[in-house]
């Protein structure tokens, strides 16, 4: 019982900020299904907490062999939980319009039409947001016949990164069991969302970033070629990059830090390049683009205190332990502040639990690095995970 005390205090921001996200989702979405909020918000505490100090108190007494057997079996039934879900929810019936951002988005490419000018099937005033990289990432998908496939893809695609990132079937079940006790995973899953698809993608190149040892110093170009290619898929996407590789970018020579901007832009143009020069009669791109619906409520104060606080956290961490750590807590503080400022720019009473006002979703993209971090303190002494800047 020490030792899972010791444990739970090594991971109490990350707990909190675990519990807090899930959290919202039990209050917001509950009570549509006629459900005591406070009522199920008490036996989902009550359950997380019983998993969490069963799973720290007996886990050194399974076997890695039955980990990797649990493991497994758990990523299947997730899968097939999916598929449950994908079948039995009418994607038109949802009142979330991320599924239908990228599939309308691609409709009209194939008939030829300027892809961003098509609206979403809540809205004839929502348009796609999704940069140009993730609607093509999310192709295959689309030809498949649903877009909703990519929650499968990319469920599978982080598990099998952390699998083989942390060389532990142990850590990689328990990231995997505190994803699926994760409601706000499961309303990603029932609107079809793609937004934790693509912190999934981001989280799998960190992780591939630290093992292959690749830093500014080693793979200039790579880096930033490949910075440039996550900015184009979502704003948010460039959040956990910044915090990567902003204390090292300011370390490099002046030729090099002139240099790494002008790459990222050119990759940053050249995908968007095609949307640019779409209709250079009536240059389309200019009054209808993905910038219009990702920033149109941003506030530039807001923005500016959280260059300057990602700024300060970029030279905080010293080790991929600590990155991970750090990397939950801005996304959570950014999203956080970006919604207490919705909520003040449109000068009503609501609150994160609003509908219509406030998108508690946008939380859940701290999610692989919150749960990464709880299941990497099994291990902190293991020199695979520190990461050298």
């Amino acid at each position: 019982m020490k030792n899972t005390i010791q444990t739970l205090q090594k991971n109490t921001i990350q707990v909190l900020l675990f519990l807090f996200v899930n959290s919202l989702f039990v209050l917001k979405y509950l009570p549509r299904a006629e459900a005591n909020p406070i009522a199920s918000l008490a036996v989902y505490l009550i359950f997380i907490s019983v998993v969490l100090v069963t799973f720290y108190s007996f886990s050194d007494k399974v076997s890695e062999k039955t980990y990797k057997v649990v493991f497994w079996v758990l990523l299947l039934v997730m899968i097939l939980a999916i598929i449950g879900f994908l079948i039995a929810i009418d994607p038109y019936h949802v009142r979330v319009d991320r599924w239908s951002a990228l599939a309308f988005f691609w409709d009209n490419a194939f008939k030829g039409i300027y892809p961003y000018s098509a609206h979403t099937h809540t809205s004839l005033t929502n348009y796609p947001s999704p940069f140009p990289l993730w609607h093509v990432l999310n192709l295959p998908f689309y030809l498949f016949g649903d877009v909703g496939i990519g929650l499968i893809f990319f469920l599978i695609l982080v598990a099998l990164s952390v699998q083989h990132f942390f060389s532990s079937y142990k850590i990689s079940f328990l990231f995997l069991l505190l994803l699926c006790i994760s409601p706000a995973y499961w309303w990603e899953v029932a609107v079809r969302s793609d937004s934790l698809n693509n912190a999934f993608l981001v989280f799998a190149i960190v992780l591939w970033l630290n093992e292959k040892g690749r830093t500014l110093s080693n793979s200039f170009i790579i880096i930033a070629v490949l910075c440039g290619l996550i900015a184009t898929t979502r704003l948010t996407a460039i959040l956990p990059m910044a915090l990567l590789f902003f204390k090292p970018y300011i370390q490099l020579p002046w030729k090099q830090k002139i240099l790494f901007p002008l790459i990222v832009f050119g990759v940053f143009f050249l995908i968007f390049s095609p949307f640019i020069f779409w209709d250079t009669n009536t240059w389309i791109f200019f009054s209808r683009n993905p910038f219009m619906s990702q920033a149109d409520k941003g506030n530039i104060y807001i923005f500016l205190s959280m260059i300057i606080l990602g700024v300060i956290m970029a030279y905080k961490w010293k080790n991929f332990n600590q990155f991970l750590g750090t990397a939950s807590l801005f996304i959570f503080i950014f999203i956080l502040v970006s919604q207490i400022g919705l909520i003040y720019a449109t000068k009503t009473s609501s609150d994160l639990l609003s509908d219509h006002i406030c998108d508690i979703s946008y939380f859940s993209l701290m999610l692989p690095y919150c749960i990464a971090i709880m299941a990497l303190n099994f291990k902190t002494n293991n020199p695979k995970y520190k990461f050298n800047k």
